[in-house]
């Protein structure tokens, strides 16, 4: 009877012993933290969402072991945003621009040289068609939906094209 309440404290002393705890690194976010800072509802969607962030090149990620509710310890990945962004939330707002071709200084989207003109970009469209004149494409971000090839026209042309 003695082995058995030996065998019993034993246990209740392994027991009572917790796991160590493994806190984050200092500068670097897990899943939950980066599904708090862009506000999504589940955890699986910001873990698909930094995934995708990271092989975009926005984010840097590592394994890291944490201590789960339940006292179990796993493995998981944290991430910490690429300089020159300084949150998760930057990188991920920049998504399309950190990819996104630098348009030179004078070229211009046919709508914005419209509006400074105070006419209709069909106006200005059929300038340009008589006028033969040919754009350049940049890639661009354009809104939520991605980046996109944009035709951009010389403003020296397009100004050439509105003399008075």
């Amino acid at each position: 009877m003695t082995d058995s309440n030996s065998i019993v404290q034993r246990l209740l002393k392994e027991l009572s012993n917790e796991p160590k705890d493994y806190p984050c690194p200092k500068g670097w976010f897990t899943v939950d933290q980066i599904r708090v800072e862009l506000d999504m509802a589940h955890t699986r969607n910001a873990s698909s969402r930094a995934l995708d962030l990271q092989r975009r090149g926005l984010l840097e990620r590592q394994p890291h072991q944490f201590k789960s509710g339940t006292g179990q310890c796993h493995m998981a990945y944290v991430y910490r945003p690429v300089p020159p962004y300084k949150s998760i939330k930057e990188a991920a707002a920049q998504m399309f621009a950190h990819r996104s071709d630098k348009v030179p200084k004078g070229w211009v989207r046919l709508v914005d040289y419209a509006v400074s003109k105070n006419v209709s970009d069909v106006a200005v469209r059929g300038r340009v068609a008589r006028a033969g004149l040919k754009p350049k494409y940049w890639k661009t971000p354009r809104g939520i939906i991605g980046l996109h090839l944009n035709a951009y026209y010389l403003k020296a042309d397009l100004d050439r094209l509105y003399k008075a």
